[in-house]
């Protein structure tokens, strides 16, 4: 092919389209447990086969392919052949909605095309779809067996999880045939603020609601007048989260707190250096995590544009308005619940 042009593959066309994992291997990691009363111990080590092993989809009841039912809002890309009719490689990948995550159902690129880079540039598809939907990380599976495409998720940043020793069939251990569980953690992370942070948190939002202060033509609003009691007051009635870098500094927040069947969100901001990187997303769905079969709610100012924006992409609706002066309003918007 002389244009290796990676494209959406929608489900209409696609869905049922096998995808042949055929693999040899000469190499295997060892798997081996053991306990005592007070620990476990788990050691891979990689060894060789005597023969070279070759798994293909025939030997598996359930082939692999593209959208699977029960694979509920799955999407894939790749790349067809010139007459459009066969996929010549491809990725597939389906949100896990109550944890946050994304994973990854199926990567696959045909011997022809491999060593170009192709399978970085697919997985490169899905880490700016996880980044953009404000997803926490990114997971698959692979077998402890395929060695080649370990070696490929580590240079992508994948690290293990966990294991699953009889995914496949009792003897899996014996098979040299185990289920490893690989996660890409997006980062920076996100967890709860403690009493300690929220001197940090304090400095983020009088530096953060500067831009907020410019719209108005005015530092005299709330935020910047929030005084270190006073958020010590609203952790202790709700949930604040923390957006934390790699090098341990708060770099976001919001905060939250529940009464009746709404749960009230405020406070969303993100340090200016690190804006339009779909924190802002991120940091507004977990906050909602926090909370089981709530209507949520949250307000800003006909100003703030870019809040307004934001929040309508994540899900909310304006419901009410409340003039402020003759050409300035606040507007409330809401989220119905997350089962």
């Amino acid at each position: 092919m002389s244009d290796l042009k990676i494209v959406p593959l929608p489900k209409e066309k696609w869905q049922g389209t096998p995808i042949l994992m055929r693999y040899t291997t000469e190499e295997y990691f060892d798997v081996e447990i053991t306990e005592d009363q007070n620990s476990y111990h788990l050691d891979m080590v990689k060894k060789k086969f005597e023969t070279p092993v070759t798994h293909s989809p025939e030997e598996y009841d359930f082939p692999d392919g593209l959208y699977a039912e029960h694979w509920v809002g799955a999407e894939a890309w790749g790349i067809v052949s010139e007459d459009g009719e066969k996929i010549l490689a491809c990725i597939e990948c389906c949100p896990e909605e109550w944890s946050n995550r994304l994973l990854v159902t199926e990567l696959w690129v045909a011997d022809e095309l491999h060593r170009q880079g192709i399978g970085t540039k697919l997985m490169n598809i899905v880490k700016e779809k996880a980044e953009r939907d404000g997803r926490r990380a990114i997971m698959l599976e692979t077998q402890t067996c395929n060695v080649r495409a370990i070696a490929f998720y580590k240079s992508q940043g994948f690290q293990l999880m966990g294991i699953d020793t009889c995914c496949y069939g009792n003897l899996d251990i014996k098979r040299h045939e185990v289920r490893l569980n690989l996660v890409y953690y997006i980062k920076p992370d996100i967890i709860r603020a403690t009493k300690d942070d929220l001197s940090e948190i304090l400095d983020l939002q009088y530096l953060a609601y500067q831009s907020e202060a410019a719209l108005f033509g005015s530092k005299d609003i709330p935020p910047l007048k929030e005084t270190l009691e006073e958020v010590q007051e609203e952790l202790k009635k709700g949930i604040i989260l923390k957006m934390v870098s790699e090098d341990g500094k708060i770099i976001g927040s919001v905060r939250s707190y529940a009464k009746d069947n709404t749960a009230y969100i405020g406070k969303l901001m993100v340090h200016p250096d690190f804006r339009s990187r779909g924190y802002g997303s991120r940091l507004l769905k977990e906050i909602e995590r926090c909370y089981i079969n709530k209507r949520f709610e949250l307000f800003t100012s006909t100003r703030s544009v870019d809040n307004i924006r934001l929040y309508e992409k994540c899900g909310y609706k304006i419901f009410d308005r409340k003039p402020v002066t003759d050409e300035l309003e606040f507007v409330y918007m809401e989220k119905e619940p997350i089962d």
